[in-house]
């Protein structure tokens, strides 16, 4: 009987502390924050000549993808929905993804080779869909300023506003020690918050 209880207590720690450690060392890029909270009513549209353009302060080094939710309102848009980077008005990086592949309201990533030395610079971006017309239309969802995001501020049809698209920033950790203390720290600070709670 004790043996027992002594295996369910070594296998249940394995399961919780060593399993997540382990399955880790699989991870290729890191969130650097969680996708902020957006009101599903408030999108602009894209197509043809209309862009999305936006403003934001990288969290971490090696920034290599950012991601966001993006309405494909019918499945109708089949165009290129392209991403451009800009770093002082210059283009540094773009990426590319096909409006057959983008569900209705799903969460895509647009992912480019990391920029080294990221970390607190501002960047410009633009999300358009140049070949889509009106029927074809891409939407994305918009929230106000969220520093913990990096959303600064946006520009459609020639306004600048604070905030912009709901965006997670990630990034390449530097080596499998990095990506350890990032899970180890995100799940004692998720079981503490949660602790808290009670």
């Amino acid at each position: 009987m004790k043996k027992m209880i002594w295996l369910t207590i070594i296998t249940v720690l394995f399961l919780v502390l060593i399993a997540p450690l382990v399955l880790s060392l699989a991870l290729k890029i890191i969130p650097s924050n969680v996708q902020p909270s957006y009101d599903s009513n408030v999108r602009v549209s894209l197509y043809k000549d209309r862009e999305l353009t936006q403003e934001f302060i990288a969290n971490n080094n090696n920034l290599t993808s950012i991601g966001t939710s993006i309405r494909n309102p019918n499945l109708k848009n089949k165009k290129d929905v392209i991403f451009n980077l800009y770093e002082n008005n210059i283009l540094i990086r773009t990426s590319k993804l096909n409006g057959l592949n983008l569900e209705d309201g799903s969460f895509v990533r647009y992912d480019f080779p990391p920029i080294h030395d990221s970390l607190g610079k501002k960047y410009t971006f633009t999300i358009s869909s140049p070949d889509a017309g009106a029927e074809e239309t891409i939407e994305l969802f918009i929230r106000d300023a969220d520093s913990s995001s990096g959303i600064v501020e946006y520009m459609y049809l020639g306004e600048i506003k604070a905030g912009g698209i709901p965006m997670v920033q990630y990034y390449l950790p530097i080596n499998k020690a990095e990506v350890l203390k990032s899970v180890l720290s995100n799940f004692s600070a998720r079981f503490l918050f949660h602790r808290s709670q009670i």
